[in-house]
């Protein structure tokens, strides 16, 4: 009760319940829902907020999740296993190998009743799981168990976890007096780890390294310290002893896809490219479709040149997330590195043929055809992607740029006015607006933008523009109009108002304007 009291970050316990469960964990919790279908997220969050859950993060994919693990203090998580960019199983891992928070109830939703998931998520330490279709009934059970459990721990346990939070909070101080405590009652590998974490986060970089290393000593099988001490090699930039931790680490435990590509980036940098490949490869053991380890292994091997085994991992990653461009950018990159542009225009080209509906292609095998001057393909190109979507905004302001790249302004006005008239949006006029404030055309400029306000475009996008045309021809009174119409609506953009003179120009003006008084 004491050490409750002494910190607000810790909850007091309080008791909910309905007819059928009572609860002994406290309100006021905060979770993080990870799966790719909006109706089952929905779902699990009415359930957690009727358990008075305070805050619920829901997140589509695993590297969203990734990162709200990373930057938030949470007190359970519900994730499906087949989630995108990372696995649920690798999201598990990370997870489990944090300095802090390592523990968090972790419940996995997996689509099959496999065997093999099951015991491989128990392996890994999930505390419990639950398999699609379920009923609000059965998730509700299963938190209120693993959260309940979680929420009775012994007195070493319950001071360890205190500790993490004080850590999180930073106050290093009193999470220091927990562990004492706690170690007094039980000696503990996960105490001990946790106060090399206290001097790391005070950069003790030297203590916090010798207390780990001690550690390692007297629990070579406590894999955290092994973690943390790779970690501190890396804030320090000493590669190769990072790289020799994370092996220790990754002979005891190698099933750790994360763990194997953090591993495999690190050598790949020290261009000790088959060891690096060889953690990929084991990286893609535990998860087929990893876009970190496909990439890696991609890149891996351009690095050596063997473009052939590079160009098939990047097109793995590609079918896998074929709303990533990044792989394809890579074989452009490195395939024009090492002078090989056919084959660079080749696989852009197969990539068009195989998913002609996928539109990003079109602009990268346009945007490798304006690079290597070829200013017909580049056109068939985009003319290609406006045939299969002809409200393609991009397509349309590359083909203009093309145009005018060639002199051919009418042609650039021509693909701007065909935007408009597919889109429909007032608003795609201003590309025909920039194009003529570009090529120093203000009066038509001003023509166009009349025109678009009248269709009632955004005067938040339009204004500016129309400020520019009317500034640089002279017309001072209208631009101090605008300008005040732009200021009232909370424009303000210092830069845009020229050399600063429009009000010197408009009192000129002005001055000119009144008659002299004759003599009398």
């Amino acid at each position: 009760h004491k050490i409750r009291r002494q910190r607000r970050c810790f909850p007091s316990l309080c008791f909910v319940g309905d007819r059928s469960l009572v609860h002994n964990f406290p309100t006021g919790l905060k979770a993080l829902i990870v799966d790719d279908h909006d109706l089952i997220r929905k779902n699990v969050a009415r359930v957690l907020r009727k358990l008075g859950f305070d805050e619920i993060v829901e997140s589509s994919n695993g590297k969203d999740a990734k990162v709200v693990i990373e930057s938030r203090d949470l007190d359970l998580i519900i994730c499906d296993l087949e989630v995108n960019f990372v696995s649920g199983f690798e999201l598990l891992d990370h997870v489990r190998g944090l300095d802090t928070g390592s523990d968090t109830p972790f419940i996995v939703v997996t689509g099959t009743a496999e065997k093999d998931d099951i015991v491989k998520t128990v392996d890994k330490g999930a505390d419990d799981y639950i398999i699609k279709p379920f009923q609000a009934e059965e998730i509700e059970a299963k938190i209120v168990k693993v959260l309940s459990q979680f929420h009775s721990p012994g007195p070493a346990l319950f001071r360890i976890r205190m500790a993490e939070k004080e850590i999180q909070c930073s106050e290093f101080d009193h999470a220091k007096a927990l562990i004492d405590e706690a170690l007094q009652m039980k000696d503990s590998p996960r105490a001990r780890h946790l106060e090399a974490v206290i001097l790391l986060k005070q950069k003790k970089y030297a203590e916090s390294t010798r207390k780990l290393e001690e550690n390692i000593r007297t629990y070579p099988s406590y894999l955290k310290n092994y973690i943390t001490l790779a970690n501190i090699h890396v804030e320090l930039k000493d590669y190769p002893r990072a790289i020799s931790a994370l092996t220790l680490e990754l002979d005891i435990h190698p099933k750790q896809p994360l763990r194997q590509i953090k591993l495999a980036n690190m050598l790949l940098k020290e261009k000790q490219i088959e060891r690096a490949i060889s953690h990929y490869r084991q990286a893609l053991l535990e998860n087929p479709k990893n876009p970190e380890a496909l990439y890696g292994m991609g890149t891996a091997y351009a690095v050596v040149d063997n473009m052939d085994k590079s160009i098939y991992y990047f097109k793995r990653y590609r079918r896998n997330h074929p709303k990533d461009i990044r792989s394809l950018k890579a074989i452009v990159q490195f395939c024009e590195q090492s002078g090989k542009i056919r084959l660079a225009e080749m696989t852009l080209q197969d990539e068009r043929k195989s998913h002609p509906d996928r539109m990003d292609v079109y602009v990268l095998l346009a945007e490798f055809y304006v690079r290597h001057k070829s200013p017909e393909d580049v056109t068939v190109v985009l003319e290609a992607a406006l045939k299969r979507k002809p409200d393609f905004v991009s397509a349309y302001v590359m083909l203009a740029n093309q145009f005018l790249k060639l002199k051919d302004l009418d042609s650039a006005v021509v693909v701007f006015r065909r935007l408009f008239v597919q889109s429909r949006d007032p608003n795609s006029i201003m590309y025909l607006a920039q194009l003529y404030i570009q090529t120093g055309k203000y009066s038509q400029a001003i023509l166009v933008l009349h025109e678009s306000m009248a269709k009632r475009s955004d005067p938040l996008k339009i204004l500016p523009l129309l400020f520019t045309a009317t500034y640089r021809t002279k017309q001072y009174a209208k631009a101090l109009m605008i300008k005040q119409r732009m200021l009232a609506l909370g424009l303000n953009d210092p830069k845009l108002w020229g050399d600063g003179q429009l009000e010197e120009h408009c009192a000129a003006r002005r001055k000119l304007k009144v008659p002299s008084k004759s003599a009398s």
